[in-house]
């Protein structure tokens, strides 16, 4: 896939006078958005970075570049990472079924799921419901257990009952399933003998030195970042305590919170480890992440930008909304993200992109 050069068309032109900083705080003011962080860096460094707007709306408490975003769907890039590290391991493959993981629950799964692979499941091949948003997750029961990783394997025992998603019955298409990700998870957690979130610890946390949490940044502290979105005829912050609180069930599909710094540190182990620098996942398995499978691979879409190989992800969610690029052959990488998820907010996000891969390009 040859994604389109819009450059021209989307971004503002820089000037002498224009600096990025002053761009983006003119998208989040046109697209009445909050706040917004971004930078831009290569594998060793950072080349430009920058907060604008505020913590919550209607308050004059600044943003800054320390504070947590929430970053929606891009955490399975971070899922993806822990299944590479555990392929690596010989813990598991890429072609590992998901039905021999559980074959207690061949005789009640669908047909279209009988040969779901974790690769299927990680580039979003598979027919599984997406249960991305808020009315797709009121028919699911409460599942007891006496470990997350127990409600998981439940959760995915009750997903492979559920009729399949009509959007893809072509299988070279993709359509991103937060239920595939967490079913993905539920397979590692099994051969691992370890819970998600202790494997997030122990891949990401410790050997990047990179404070990764869960759920909306307010949660813990209510003077943290708050989410934003249009909901009950008006746009507003959402309280700590708001009934759209994430399952953990579903964290290792769509919740993590993190700052721009160590969102920055996870997406440098991404590009030194395409560019064959050291790091911590071999570059065959880097490779395979972000373009192992046309268009979609494992918790990154793929294309050609310019001649240069593109790799990004739209992390959606609630109440916030980021972009998170890499472009190979420049050794640069792009994060946008946002405390909104309307679509001024995705509009903005996806503005200010363009803008920051007009920067990289040149740079």
């Amino acid at each position: 896939m040859r994604l389109p050069c819009l450059l021209l068309i989307l971004s503002p032109v820089l000037t002498q006078a224009q600096s990025l900083l002053q761009s983006a705080d003119s998208i989040r003011l046109t697209r009445r958005i909050p706040g917004i962080v971004f930078a831009v860096f290569s594998s060793d460094s950072i080349l430009d970075q920058g907060a604008v707007g505020y913590k919550k709306y209607r308050t004059k408490d600044p943003l800054l570049l320390t504070d947590r975003f929430d970053i929606g769907t891009n955490t399975a890039a971070f899922t993806a990472y822990i299944a590479a590290k555990l392929v690596e391991e010989g813990k598991i493959t890429w072609t590992t079924k998901l039905l021999d993981v559980y074959p207690e629950f061949r005789k009640s799964a669908f047909p279209v799921y009988q040969n779901i692979t974790l690769s299927d499941l990680l580039s979003c091949r598979t027919r599984i419901p997406s249960m991305v948003q808020p009315d797709q997750w009121s028919p699911i029961p409460g599942f007891d257990g006496p470990t997350m990783s127990a409600r998981r394997k439940a959760f995915t025992f009750f997903m492979l009952q559920q009729k399949p998603a009509p959007y893809q019955a072509d299988p070279t298409k993709y359509g991103f399933s937060a239920a595939g990700y967490v079913i993905a998870a539920s397979m590692l957690e099994k051969v691992s003998h370890k819970k998600w979130e202790n494997l997030v610890v122990e891949y990401l946390s410790k050997p990047l030195k990179i404070n990764i949490r869960y759920g909306w940044p307010n949660l813990e502290d209510s003077l943290a970042t708050s989410g934003h979105w249009f909901q009950g005829n008006s746009f507003h912050a959402e309280d700590h305590n708001t009934w759209a609180k994430p399952s953990a069930i579903l964290y290792p599909a769509q919740d993590i919170n993190i700052t721009l710094g160590d969102y920055i540190k996870f997406m440098q182990e991404n590009l030194r480890g395409l560019l064959g620098q050291k790091t911590h996942l071999r570059k065959v398995d880097m490779e395979y992440l972000h373009y192992g499978v046309l268009d979609y691979a494992m918790g990154w879409n793929n294309g050609v930008l310019e001649n240069v190989s593109y790799s990004f992800h739209e992390g959606r969610s609630l109440l916030f909304d980021c972009r998170a690029v890499v472009l190979k052959e420049k050794n640069r990488g792009i994060l946008v993200l946002c405390n909104s998820s309307d679509k001024d907010a995705r509009g903005g996000v996806l503005n200010l992109t363009r803008l920051l891969e007009a920067y990289a390009l040149e740079r």
